[in-house]
């Protein structure tokens, strides 16, 4: 998917696991549960590199590419011999669910066969049970003027503008700004523009550069101040997440 490639509202007649390889999607989905009850309270999710999002059979659901993304989707039959959870979930990725989904793309003969596969597949369904819900704060917003001003941080997050100055070259107030991302994202402007840099630094964890040329080219100050807030939404260090969830590279 190219980056703000849209794949519209559907549902399918199998579970489904998307697990991006590269990139980022920002996904939304409706519980079996608020389907039933016609309530139209989507649920919204930011899917990165180290976590996978199951949707079960016959949920609607819609994905939205934040930037260029690959992922690998895959299909599982809700009447196989294996049960799989009934609701939607995010989950981190660990590396042993990696591996685990990798082998079932695996052309090798050995894992096809229908003992081992249906081996994996149940080692897989309790995975997703037990795996930890992975909550990254929402990015893409639906109001126009939040939406010029995410526009602009993914061309260049490093921007250091103030409230104010989003506020005039959004043609709307501070208090208006402040308002609408209380609305959509439950959280201070600040917050939702730390979480857009912090989101889109995943795709310069996936190149050459060094942490330190990361945390300036996101905006921050040091390295040791992108460490930190990068901690804090996805659990761990930048330099772990690019050894644990991207390609091998060079020791920063």
């Amino acid at each position: 998917m190219p980056s703000h490639y849209i794949d519209d509202r559907h549902t399918h007649p199998w579970h489904q696991i998307i697990f991006p390889l590269t990139g980022l999607l920002q996904s939304e989905f409706t519980p079996p549960e608020i389907e039933k009850e016609k309530d139209n309270e989507d649920r919204r999710v930011i899917v990165p590199h180290n976590a996978m999002l199951f949707i079960p059979a016959n949920t609607a659901h819609k994905s939205v590419a934040v930037t260029d993304t690959q992922f690998l989707a895959v299909y599982l039959n809700p009447a196989g011999v294996v049960t799989y959870p009934t609701q939607p979930k995010s989950c981190r990725v660990t590396p042993f669910i990696k591996e685990l989904i990798l082998l079932l793309f695996d052309e090798n003969p050995h894992y096809q066969a229908e003992n081992i596969l249906t081996g994996l597949l149940t080692v897989l369904s309790d995975q997703i049970d037990i795996a930890t819900t992975y909550e990254i704060p929402l990015l893409i917003p639906s109001d126009r003027r939040l939406q010029s001003i995410f526009t602009q941080l993914q061309k260049q997050p490093d921007l250091k503008l103030s409230l104010a100055e989003w506020a005039t070259k959004a043609g709307a107030s501070e208090r208006t700004l402040s308002r609408l991302c209380a609305k959509e994202f439950h959280q201070s402007f600040a917050l939702w523009r730390q979480n857009i840099r912090l989101v889109l630094s995943l795709r310069l964890l996936d190149s050459g550069r060094s942490i330190q040329e990361i945390a300036l080219e996101s905006g921050y100050t040091s390295d040791s101040a992108y460490i930190h807030a990068f901690k804090g939404i996805f659990g761990l260090t930048p330099s772990r997440y690019r050894r644990d969830h991207l390609s091998p590279r060079a020791d920063d």
